[in-house]
Order: C-alpha cells, then sequence, then structure tokens
C-alpha cells in the first residue's frame, strides 16, 4: 500500500476498469441468445464484434488528443459514461443494426476511457512502482473480463441477454459518478494548446510504431480467443453454455496475475521488445493448438493467451515512458499504440468467421496462429527501447516541436 500515492483514485479506477471489461466481455457470454434470438450465424457475430472494435480503434488518437486538451479526468468519466449508457440501452434493441450500432457506441466510450485511465492509475502511484500499478489497471480488466464471460452466461439464461446486458450498463453508470467523485481535479497547463507539429511528431515515431504493430499481432490472436472460443466450445465442441464459459473465463483469470507480473519485470528491467516478443510468440503458439479440436488443447490455449496478455501492459509502459517527460502527450501516445490494436479487432473476427464458414474452424485457428507470429515477430527488428523525447533540449530553446533522443 506504500506504493499507492492516491488510494481513492486508485479504487475508483480499478472498479471503473472491472465493469469496462464487464460491458466489454459479455457480449461473447450471450452470443448464442443473440444468434438464437436475432437470427445471426457466426458472420453476423463477427461483424458485431467487427463493430465495436471499430468505435475503438477510431476514437483512440481523438481520445488521446481530448485528454491533452481538457484533461484525463474529464475524458475518462465521459467516455465511460457514454459507454455505460449504450449499454444500458441494448436492453431496449429489436433488432441486429440497432445492436450493431449500440456497440460501436460502447466502443467509443471505451476508447475515451482507456488511455486517460492507463495515465491516472500511473500518476497515483510512486515512481518505481508505476509498472505494477498499470499491471493491476490491466489484471483488473481481465478479472472484470472473466466475470463477464462466466455470470453474464449464467445472468443471461435466468433473465434473458437484454436485460442482463442493460444490467451491466446501469453498473457502469455507477462507475462514471465515482471516477467523478474520487478522481483528482485536471490540471491543465495554462496557455497549453495541441499543436499540429507536436502531433505528427507522436504519430510518426518508430518505436510507437513498432510497439502497434506487435499489439496489432497480439491483438489479432487475443480477440479471437476471448471473442469466439465460447461460441466455438459450445457450437463445435457441443458444451453446454456454463461449462464453455468456465473455459473461456480461464484466458482472462491467468491474466489478471500475468498483467502486474510483466509490469513489475518492466520496472525492473525495461526490456520492452524481448518481453514483447516471447509473450507474443506464447500466444501464436496459444491460438494454433485450438486446431487440435479437443477440449484439453482448449484450455492450454485459453491458459497461455492469458499469460501472454501481459503484453499490453508492457507496451503500454513502453509508449508512456517515451513520453512521460511532456505528459500532455502521455495519454496521446498510449492511445495510439492501443488504436493499431483494437483495428485488428475489428477486421480479425469478420475474417475468421468467413474461413470458419468456408473451410472450418480448424484452417481459421492455423491462419490466425501464424498471421498472429509473424506480426509479434516485428519488435525484433525495433530501435532501442531506451528512445525518450528530448525535451530538456525542447524546453531550454522554447520550441515546440518533440525531437527524439538516442
Amino acid at each position: 500500500m506504500r506504493r499507492i500515492v492516491n488510494r481513492g483514485a486508485v479504487a475508483s479506477l480499478i472498479l471503473s476498469r472491472v465493469i469496462y471489461a464487464i460491458n466489454w466481455y459479455n457480449i461473447a457470454a450471450v452470443f448464442t441468445f443473440i444468434a438464437a434470438d436475432l437470427h445471426q450465424n457466426v458472420s453476423g457475430l463477427g461483424v458485431l464484434t467487427a463493430s465495436f472494435y471499430g468505435g475503438l480503434g477510431l476514437f483512440q488518437v481523438p481520445g488521446g488528443i481530448l485528454a491533452a486538451k481538457y484533461g484525463a479526468k474529464n475524458t475518462a468519466t465521459y467516455g465511460t459514461m457514454i459507454a455505460s449508457v449504450a449499454s444500458f440501452l441494448t436492453a431496449f434493441c429489436s433488432g441486429f443494426d440497432q445492436l450493431v450500432l449500440l456497440r460501436f457506441i460502447v466502443g467509443i466510450g471505451m476508447a475515451l476511457f482507456f488511455g486517460p485511465g492507463i495515465t491516472l492509475v500511473a500518476k497515483a502511484f510512486r515512481e518505481g512502482s508505476q509498472g505494477i500499478g498499470v499491471g493491476a489497471f490491466n489484471g483488473a480488466y481481465y478479472g472484470g473480463g472473466a466475470l463477464g464471460l462466466f455470470a453474464w452466461s449464467v445472468l443471461a439464461e435466468s433473465i434473458g441477454w437484454r436485460a442482463s446486458l442493460g444490467t451491466s450498463g446501469a453498473i457502469g453508470i455507477l462507475g462514471g459518478l465515482l471516477l467523478l467523485v474520487y478522481l483528482p481535479r485536471d490540471e491543465v497547463r495554462k496557455g497549453f494548446t495541441v499543436k499540429a507539429s507536436d502531433l505528427k511528431r507522436v504519430l510518426s515515431s518508430r518505436w510507437l510504431l513498432a510497439l502497434s504493430l506487435e499489439l496489432f499481432g497480439v491483438g489479432s490472436g487475443s480477440v479471437l480467443i476471448n471473442t469466439f472460443m465460447v461460441y466455438y466450445l459450445e457450437q463445435s465442441l457441443k458444451l453446454k453454455p456454463i461449462s464453455a464459459g468456465v473455459i473461456g473465463s480461464l484466458s482472462p483469470f491467468c491474466a489478471v496475475f500475468a498483467s502486474p507480473l510483466c509490469g513489475a519485470l518492466y520496472d525492473r528491467t525495461k526490456r520492452a521488445r524481448l518481453l514483447l516478443f516471447f509473450l507474443g510468440l506464447g500466444l501464436a503458439f496459444g491460438v494454433g493448438i485450438v486446431s487440435f479440436g479437443s477440449v484439453y488443447s482448449a484450455v492450454g490455449s485459453t491458459l497461455l493467451a492469458g499469460a501472454s496478455s501481459g503484453a499490453f501492459t508492457v507496451a503500454y509502459l513502453a509508449a508512456r515512458d517515451f513520453s512521460r517527460k511532456w505528459p500532455e502527450y502521455e495519454t496521446l501516445a498510449v492511445n495510439y499504440v492501443n488504436s493499431v490494436q483494437m483495428l485488428a479487432g475489428f477486421w480479425s473476427p469478420v475474417v475468421f468467421s468467413m474461413i470458419a464458414v468456408s473451410y472450418g474452424y480448424g484452417v481459421s485457428w492455423l491462419g490466425a496462429a501464424a498471421y498472429t507470429f509473424v506480426l509479434i515477430s516485428i519488435i525484433l527488428l525495433a530501435k532501442d527501447e531506451g528512445q525518450r523525447f528530448n525535451l530538456d533540449n525542447h524546453q531550454k530553446k522554447g520550441a515546440t516541436s518533440l525531437q527524439p533522443s538516442h
């Protein structure tokens, strides 16, 4: 507890991250009910997932810009409320098109919360322990994901899938109110303006691009396991919804512990490239073994995917370190890295579902594994992760641009 500077902020952020994850994952837990009620197959569910990830990916960078201009607290709080209200309204949708639109809006709100949440939770921990803080924040996401997959499978059977999604939305609104109360007031530097030249240098950073591509590979593999594993087990291996939900929840449950552990490793070593490569390699193997078509291979896959999820924590910390001396752009750097991998969530489910319909799940899982491996290997070609913005010279000269130091 001595590592924490602001306990109220940490508690509200962790709780909001859990609720955020519930509203993210619980849709996968009710796929079977949605497909039956709205007359959809795996292709329709792929479109639904793509819509959600489209909102997440397209609004990451705008979210970072809003945080720089108006503050992390304001951006995170409004994002939480947008996502929660949209999730609540899914209880009243009467058609599949409405559900697709609402999930796109949920994605927008979550994009606005994510980066500011990373920035705020890091600041709530003391120097040297911020990796643990960000890891705990990401671990809370996976804990909420496990709860969303398992509990909402049961809840949907009890009260229906619409009411179950509406319930999680209502809980999310409560989380937004807690952020409003417990997060410290934003301290936006007087006279600060977001400059196009600064944005260009952040968004054109080769190191941030390498981190983005790494997470694109990790996201391509992990989104398939976290989104389709429960449905795959129910439809292909004929497991009951509760059993499939338990197996599907193993991935986020394992990630609860992997995220802070990887954060602590990064704090101690700062070896982002090697950590990211080996974590990505484990994920690629995990995706591939699902093609064996057994319950045991599915369990092994979800465990490996959960352990590999620490790659997200490492990448976010590396992105934040790259620009931490320029605090207004910390959130933008993190959101930029996250935005590219969110686009993996946009297209990956669609392509996966199309291949599964045409050639079967075995080919889909193997193809996803090969593609994941190629993408995660790109990080080995990246420049040293010790790059930083040379803001000392920048501030002394009064320049308006950001220059990388080597």
